[in-house]
């Protein structure tokens, strides 16, 4: 008599694994060249435009995500990318700064403002968190349009300089492309590292249960605000970015219906992961100019898509991804 057969997934598994090692680096090598190619493919300047605003619009997705990621949602997000624009605007137009200092610059102002205003906020939670970080988005925009001996008020900042690398200014669509393109790796790679760190281990435990992180000694206040800071930050240098690439800010720029963007990117494309506020932006950004020839429903249909994402795909996006990820690796369970 034969033994039992031993089962066809011990022999399977040194070629998933080969598979699981694999797989995700010739994603990531296969998109970089796309990303590197298609714009030189195109003559519009609209298509390459766009992909400079899906770009930024991910590094703020990301950016909010990584507040998130310690189980807070702020609706002043929007507040913290204009603060960045106007530092990085009028440090340019008032005292010669260079756009790449001055992003810089609205990096760690912007990062410095929310460590210090996370020691207030963060001791609110839930919804009158979100309720304050409201009111903080909606003072910062009225501060922007009164205080016009600065701001310039309702009228804004002209003239704003393009940025400059070496004396090479990025002052067309496709050179600012590369250097957004530039950004969103560096920020996607930091965020990515953080999550893998101590950090990103603290982070996802208070998300999960803030009172059993604090039971367990995580000083929950203190990772908190350091979420917060980096977000912030982040959010404040991508604005400063977009600001030297639109060449114009006024109190209009980035408003309360930016917020609410940024966190429709981040649902949509799926807030636990870190690509799905990345699928959210590739998703969001250019669906209303897709839909601008629908003359008088193109709100409508607007919002079904988004409504019909949210019913039929409650996981965002990036659940799509990862469950043809198992098919092709041969990891989905049975059903």
């Amino acid at each position: 008599m034969h033994g039992p057969r031993p089962p066809a997934i011990d022999q399977d598994e040194p070629r998933i694994a080969a598979r699981r090692r694999w797989l995700p680096a010739a994603v990531i090598v296969t998109l970089l060249a796309l990303a590197l190619i298609l714009p030189q493919l195109t003559t519009n300047q609209f298509y390459v435009h766009l992909a400079n605003l899906m770009l930024l619009n991910s590094i703020f997705a990301i950016s909010l995500g990584l507040i998130a990621s310690v189980g807070q949602i702020s609706l002043g997000h929007a507040a913290f990318v204009a603060a960045g624009a106007y530092i990085s605007a009028l440090a340019a137009l008032s005292f010669k700064l260079p756009p790449l200092l001055g992003i810089v610059l609205a990096g760690l102002v912007t990062g410095l403002a929310a460590v210090a205003l996370g020691k207030i906020l963060l001791r609110l939670r839930g919804v009158y968190f979100v309720l304050v970080t409201f009111l903080a988005g909606q003072v910062f925009t009225l501060v922007a349009l009164n205080w016009e001996s600065v701001t310039h008020g309702a009228n804004g900042l002209l003239g704003i300089p393009a940025i400059s690398i070496f004396g090479f200014p990025l002052s067309t669509r496709l050179r600012f492309y590369y250097f957004a393109l530039a950004a969103f790796i560096l920020v996607i790679t930091f965020v990515w590292a953080l999550m893998r760190s101590q950090y990103g281990r603290a982070f996802r435990s208070i998300a999960e249960n803030i009172r059993l992180a604090e039971s367990s000694g995580i000083d929950v206040s203190h990772y908190q605000i350091v979420a917060f800071a980096l977000g912030s930050g982040i959010a404040g240098a991508a604005g400063a970015a977009t600001v030297h690439y639109i060449r114009f800010l006024s109190p209009d720029s980035f408003t309360f219906n930016d917020s609410i963007a940024y966190i429709t990117m981040l649902v949509v494309g799926g807030r636990h992961t870190l690509i799905g506020g990345v699928l959210g932006a590739a998703f969001l950004t250019p669906l209303p100019e897709l839909l601008r020839g629908f003359v008088g429903a193109q709100h409508i249909i607007y919002g079904a898509i988004l409504l019909g994402v949210l019913l039929f795909i409650p996981n965002g996006l990036v659940s799509i991804g990862s469950s043809l990820w198992r098919k092709s690796s041969g990891t989905e369970e049975p059903k």
